[in-house]
């Protein structure tokens, strides 16, 4: 792919689990592309709660919002899940590179639909009542990001979950998630040991 190929010849940065690659007022002069890991993008509400709003993969461009835009800030957290590494690219390059040519140019609208598509997911899934809901819609939105297959076992794409790792996705303590997660494993929509979990997306759609 064309712009593959174009960003591969940026340096390379690592990240690490935990670690703040962005945060609100950062300068979004530098654009990065996963090579590998997991990045998650959210927000802080008023209590202090994290809002998931979008899980970056591999070859996702962060901070999308910033790429077309004229604002030079960044607004939400971008925050590595696991250890990774990504390409760090000059904005101005990529944006001149995306004019000249249309592959490029096309590719990126594709990566940027797809965010929007799943950032509207998320936002449905936040407005459901209960924590359980809440799991089920986070935990088929991460599924789908990952594979389109029926069953999708996350440490098979390199994403442990931890229990707290969704408590904080989905705005819940780790305990009440935790009933939740063990509720679910009951009902035979997931199955959970440490922090190897696996999903069966036909059991969530039923």
């Amino acid at each position: 792919m064309a712009s593959i190929d174009f960003i591969k010849q940026f340096p390379i940065r690592s990240f690490t689990r935990g670690e703040i690659i962005l945060q609100p007022g950062d300068s979004a002069e530098t654009i990065f592309a996963i090579r590998e890991g997991f990045v998650t993008v959210g927000s802080i509400g008023a209590s202090g709660t994290e809002h998931l709003l979008l899980l970056a993969g591999r070859y996702d461009v962060i901070p999308t919002e910033r790429l077309f835009s004229a604002r030079g800030d960044v607004r939400y957290f971008y925050t590595a899940l696991t250890d990774g590494t990504m390409y760090a690219i000059d904005k101005a390059a990529l944006l001149a590179e995306a004019t000249q040519n249309p592959e490029v140019m096309t590719q990126i609208a594709k990566g940027m639909s797809q965010h929007y598509d799943d950032f509207l997911e998320r936002l449905d899934s936040t407005e459901r009542r209960s924590v359980r809901e809440k799991l089920v819609y986070t935990l088929r939105y991460l599924a789908e990001r990952l594979s389109g297959e029926p069953t999708v076992d996350f440490s098979a794409y390199g994403l442990p979950l931890t229990h707290q790792d969704l408590a904080s996705m989905i705005g819940a303590t780790r305990e009440t998630t935790s009933l939740a997660l063990n509720q679910l494993r009951a009902d035979g929509i997931i199955d959970y040991s440490r922090s190897n979990l696996t999903v069966y997306l036909e059991k969530i759609d039923e």
